[in-house]
């Protein structure tokens, strides 16, 4: 069995990897030598089959410790590069940004950092219009994100450096340094893990309190925003999804209740609950 040791996409590292097949390009230029050689291998770790390519060439040296010059073998695994970087995965990020995103993502791997900091602009203007912010140009678009209380302070103050970085490359066509294009990719993730990822895993495990009936009110109204006239459900069709206090929903929904039968409330009507229904009251948008 041949083996040689190359980078497993699965297992993260370099492997041994048997060789299931190979074939082999040698350049017919006698002034400078290149070969290629193309194998599918697998992994003896993990099983899992890929594409491994490894380049003679005469361009590619290094020195041992007596001053000698070598030609040095380089490896390339194939669908996915050694030391590749793995963008952030997550259905609760927004395909608008995701999309941008995850392009720049595959720029930065395939080396072409001025598409990637170009992609990455892009990335901070699809997170503006996701948060409703299309007006002005990008500085501006990135103020509001901040006035807004959508990003810190900080992250303003980055997202601008992030801006200033994308306009140079894409108005100048100069291409970044690939350390600034990973700070860059750095602090993006930092904000959509902040406002997708994490805010979602949070909603799912802690229990929301409201501070007053009024914030409780609020939330329910922007939710009816969202509804047409004669739409029905419970207060959680209402609600941002998150986990909410039973003993809070209670007291709010009575609450509710009475300023309905005031009319101090006209949003919603009460509709008629089945003595036999275990559900929460049932309304209707008016």
């Amino acid at each position: 069995m041949q083996m040689i040791d190359c980078y497993c996409p699965v297992c993260k590292h370099r492997t041994h990897h048997e060789v299931l097949g190979e074939g082999k390009n040698i350049s017919p230029d006698d002034d400078y030598y290149y070969s290629a050689t193309y194998r599918v291998v697998k992994c003896l770790g993990c099983d899992h089959v890929s594409f491994d390519l490894e380049v003679f060439e005469e361009g590619n040296v290094e020195y041992d410790q007596y001053g000698n010059e070598m030609i040095v073998s380089v490896h390339t695994s194939y669908p996915v590069k050694e030391n590749s970087i793995e963008p952030l995965r997550s259905w609760e990020i927004p395909s608008l940004i995701s999309r941008a995103y995850t392009e720049s993502v595959e720029a930065l791997n395939d080396g072409s950092l001025l598409l990637a900091s170009i992609g990455f602009r892009a990335t901070i203007e699809a997170l503006c219009l996701e948060k409703g912010i299309s007006k002005g140009n990008l500085e501006k678009k990135i103020d509001e994100l901040s006035k807004k209380g959508i990003i810190t302070a900080l992250d303003c103050e980055r997202l601008h450096a992030a801006r200033f970085m994308g306009n140079e490359s894409a108005h100048q066509m100069e291409t970044p340094d690939r350390e600034h294009v990973l700070t860059v990719l750095e602090v993006i993730n930092n904000i959509l893990n902040n406002l997708y990822i994490i805010d979602k895993k949070f909603k799912e495990v802690i229990e929301y309190h409201f501070k007053n009936y009024d914030d409780f009110q609020s939330l329910l109204e922007k939710g009816i925003d969202e509804y047409k006239k004669g739409d029905e459900g419970t207060v959680y069709l209402f609600l941002p999804e998150r986990k909410y206090r039973k003993e809070d929903l209670d007291k709010y929904e009575d609450e509710l209740q009475q300023r309905i039968a005031n009319k101090k409330f006209t949003r919603l009507a009460v509709l008629p609950k089945k003595p036999e229904s275990k559900f929460r009251q049932v309304y209707r948008v008016e």
